[in-house]
């Protein structure tokens, strides 16, 4: 192998892996596949299955880096045929040696069911809206996705990038819990694995899967993350407080108890738009810094990861969209860097800071933030 071919390697590993599964590369552009979107594939993996990305790393290369990206599939008797992107694909899903098959288990359905109930509930938003019913809902969605997700779920408990009295701590995991996205102890293992995996086939919701896998597809496929990972291992911080395995045990009835609450408070309006409305906006928002904050934006730091800073995401997320910034600095608990990033987490955090209730908030320092600059 020549000097240039080594040269062009990296840039064809990486263009191989972007074109199939439809994700933007640092050297090539996002494309379609035949004008429609393949990133959606009808397999969620498990320990003896393949995965699309090793049927892609181990069935098909890239021929040459022209704009037609020819590729070669091996076949049983050593010899290759050229195939388009979307022959590559159709070939995939035609794959006899694939078995997409996958055992459900009783968080699969919970969550399945949880999902299709919480949509189904906004149908009825349009005849059910009031006032009233309406400033529930964004009450409850300031109080559980401020104060519960990114404050507390992801700022404290999964980076501890700052200190707050114990009863505090306790008082905004439990707004997290009614964000209906689990339990704490579910929550910060599953980030902790994908900043401990990231944009890899271990990352919990890995961007390599597509799009809508690393929106929703995954959280339908505990076993799956179980596999990779391991079972919530990584969060002994937590499970050493009863505080979190009573929430983790009592999880539903909270959830539950939520919306038996606003239904004596306010009847069905408040049920369907302050556990289905506000849930499934407060949901799919999150989600977002989990797909299109890996798909779509700029990328400020050198993270060597597929995260990317969305204004449009963190402005629905209090901040959490600046993901780049956040990867590149995981221990910061400011994730909007610059003046003009509005982060309202970071707002509160300083806040809590100013009247004693935070203290050792963590900050990128200037050698920090040069070490991850692209022009060293």
């Amino acid at each position: 192998m020549n000097s240039q071919e080594l040269k062009i390697q990296p840039i064809i590993k990486a263009q191989k892996m972007a074109l199939l599964l439809a994700l933007p590369s640092p050297n090539a552009k996002p494309l379609s596949f035949m004008g429609k979107s393949k990133t959606l594939f009808p397999c969620i993996i498990n320990k003896h299955q393949k995965s699309v990305y090793d049927y892609a790393r181990n069935n098909i290369r890239i021929t040459n880096t022209s704009p037609n990206y020819g590729f070669k599939r091996k076949i049983g008797n050593g010899n290759r045929k050229i195939l388009s992107i979307g022959n590559a694909l159709q070939d995939y899903r035609q794959d006899p040696n694939i078995d997409v098959a996958r055992k459900w288990n009783i968080w699969d359905a919970i969550s399945l069911g949880w999902i299709v109930a919480i949509h189904l509930l906004c149908l009825f938003a349009p005849f059910t809206f009031n006032w009233a019913a309406f400033w529930v809902a964004f009450g409850l969605y300031i109080i559980t996705g401020l104060f519960g997700v990114t404050l507390s779920y992801h700022r404290h408990l999964s980076h501890k990038i700052f200190k707050i009295p114990k009863w505090l701590e306790y008082i905004f995991a439990y707004c997290g819990v009614h964000a209906a996205q689990r339990d704490p102890i579910y929550w910060v293992s599953t980030h902790r694995y994908h900043h401990q995996f990231v944009d890899t086939e271990k990352d919990p919701h890995s961007s390599i899967r597509g799009f809508w896998f690393s929106h929703i597809g995954w959280i339908f496929d505990n076993n799956s993350t179980v596999e990779k990972c391991g079972k919530h291992n990584n969060v002994g911080d937590l499970e050493k407080q009863p505080f979190y395995k009573f929430l983790e045990s009592t999880y539903l009835i909270h959830v539950i108890g939520l919306g038996a609450l606003l239904y004596a408070l306010g009847g069905f309006p408040y049920v369907v738009w302050g556990m289905g409305v506000r849930t499934v906006f407060g949901s799919h928002v999150t989600f977002l810094v989990n797909s299109a904050s890996h798909t779509w934006g700029k990328q400020a730091w050198n993270t060597g990861d597929l995260s990317r800073n969305n204004w449009l995401v963190a402005m629905v997320t209090f901040g959490e969209g600046w993901h780049n910034n956040h990867h590149a600095f995981e221990y910061s608990a400011r994730q909007g860097l610059e003046w003009w990033q509005i982060d309202t987490t970071w707002y509160v955090i300083r806040l809590l800071e100013a009247i004693g209730l935070a203290t050792d908030v963590k900050l990128p320092t200037s050698a920090q933030k040069e070490k991850m600059a692209f022009n060293k």
